[in-house]
């Protein structure tokens, strides 16, 4: 047994370990970051279901729908209605 191999023995363990703590610390780097990517996502698309929420509650109440159309269609037909009888008995 030389001198040599007791050192080369523990070179090589330390540059084993060395490299399992490397390989260890990105690891679990790439898991964070993965674990991280996947919870922004989440919170991404909860923002976008809240927004397209608020979006849908604007859209219902500002805008009219068929019903309303054709009660206001009424409306101004019987009010031209009303109108035009009024002009026909100044005649």
């Amino acid at each position: 047994m030389s001198f040599k191999e007791p050192i080369v023995r523990n070179i090589i363990a330390v540059a084993i370990t060395i490299s399992a703590a490397l390989s260890g610390y990105f690891a679990a780097y790439t898991g964070l970051r993965v674990e991280l990517a996947g919870k922004a996502e989440e919170r991404y698309v909860a923002e976008m279901d809240i927004r397209l929420s608020r979006l849908e509650a604007v859209i219902n109440e500002r805008f009219a729908t068929k019903d309303d159309l054709v009660n206001l269609k009424k409306e101004m037909l019987d009010k031209l209605t009303a109108i035009q009888t009024v002009l026909s008995d100044m005649e």
